[in-house]
C-alpha cells in the first residue's frame, strides 16, 4: 500500500521502518530532520508537509503528542482528502477532540481511524503494539495490511472516540501499577529485602502486573529496566502525565471518579518538577525513593 506517516518519534519512527519491512511504500514528515533522514535511509521517501503527504498515499498515518497537534495536521491534510483515502490517528488525544476529526474527514469523503497503540518503543521496534480502533469496520478492513505490518492485535473496541477513551482507561490502569510497584519495592528496600527475591515471588503471585515485571525502580533488579539503563524512556513521564490529564477530563465529563489517577498525577508532577519529565514514568520512582530515604 501507498502509506504516508506524519511524525516520527520513538514510535513514529520504528513503526515506518516496519512498514517498509512489510513492502509498503512510505511516504513521511515530521518536525526533525534527523528524524525524516533516519526514516529516508530506511527507504522511505519524502513528503514534505502533510498535504504532500496525503497526495501521496492512500493511508495516512497520524503519531504526534496532542489533541492540538491532531487538530492542526488534519486541517492541513483536508485540502488532498477524497474519497479512497483513509486516515489513521494512532496519537492518544482526547476522545471528543477525536470525534470532531472522524467529522471533519468523512466530509471530504475519505475515511477516518482512531488506532491509539499500547506496547511502547519496544513494541514499535517489534511490530508488536495493540491498537484499540475506533471507528467503521469497513474501513478498518481495507487498511488492515498496513496496520498489520507494526501491530500483533488490532481491536475494533467501537465507534469515533471510543479507542481513545479504551487508551485512557489502559494507561490509568498501568500508572496506577507504576506507583503501587514504586511503593512496594521502596518498602521492602527500607526493610532490608532481596529485591531480587521480591521480583521473583510477585511474578508468581498475586501481586504480578506489567509494572512489575518490566519497569522495577530500582537499579539492577532488571536488566532490561529503564532503571537499569540511565532511565531511557520506552515511554516519559510527561506523556504519561499528559495521557493521565486526558482521563481525568474524560472522568469529569462522564461522572467517573478517578482517584488513584489524580494521585499518580501528582506524583508525576512531581517527577517533572525533580527533573525526570523526559525521562521513563517508571522515573516516578525516584520520587518516592527520595522521600523514604532508599
Amino acid at each position: 500500500m501507498r502509506v504516508g506517516f506524519i511524525g516520527l518519534g520513538a514510535m513514529g519512527l520504528p513503526m515506518t521502518r516496519n512498514l517498509l519491512a512489510r513492502g509498503h511504500q512510505v511516504s513521511v514528515a515530521s518536525r526533525s530532520r534527523p528524524l525524516i533522514d533516519a526514516a529516508l535511509d530506511a527507504g522511505a521517501s519524502g513528503g514534505g508537509d502533510p498535504a504532500g503527504v496525503a497526495s501521496a498515499s492512500e493511508v495516512v498515518i497520524l503519531c504526534v503528542p496532542s489533541s492540538s497537534d491532531v487538530v492542526s495536521i488534519v486541517g492541513d491534510l483536508l485540502p488532498a482528502l477524497e474519497p479512497g483515502k483513509v486516515v489513521i490517528d494512532c496519537s492518544t488525544i482526547d476522545p471528543d477532540v477525536e470525534r470532531a476529526q472522524h467529522d471533519r474527514v468523512r466530509e471530504t469523503g475519505a475515511g477516518y481511524l482512531e488506532a491509539p497503540v499500547s506496547g511502547g518503543t519496544v513494541g514499535a521496534e517489534k511490530g508488536t503494539l495493540t491498537l484499540m480502533v475506533g471507528g467503521d469496520p469497513a474501513t478498518l478492513d481495507a487498511v488492515r495490511p498496513a496496520l498489520e505490518a507494526f501491530s500483533a492485535l488490532i481491536v475494533l473496541v467501537g465507534g469515533p472516540g471510543q479507542g481513545q477513551v479504551v487508551k485512557l482507561c489502559n494507561n490509568l490502569i498501568y500508572a496506577a501499577q507504576m506507583l503501587a510497584t514504586a511503593e512496594a519495592f521502596t518498602l521492602a528496600a527500607r526493610s532490608v529485602v532481596d529485591l531480587r527475591k521480591l521480583h521473583e515471588v510477585l511474578i508468581h503471585s498475586t501481586g504480578d502486573c506489567t509494572a512489575v515485571r518490566t519497569r522495577v525502580p530500582f537499579e539492577g533488579v532488571l536488566p532490561d529496566a529503564p532503571a537499569s539503563n540511565g532511565w531511557r524512556p520506552g515511554f516519559m513521564s510527561d506523556l504519561m502525565a499528559k495521557d493521565l490529564d486526558l482521563a481525568l477530563t474524560h472522568g469529569a465529563r462522564t461522572g467517573s471518579p478517578l482517584f488513584s489517577t489524580a494521585l499518580v498525577r501528582q506524583v508525576l508532577a512531581a517527577a517533572s518538577a525533580a527533573g525526570y519529565g523526559r525521562e521513563d514514568f517508571s522515573s516516578l520512582g525516584k520520587v518516592v525513593r527520595s522521600m523514604a530515604g532508599a
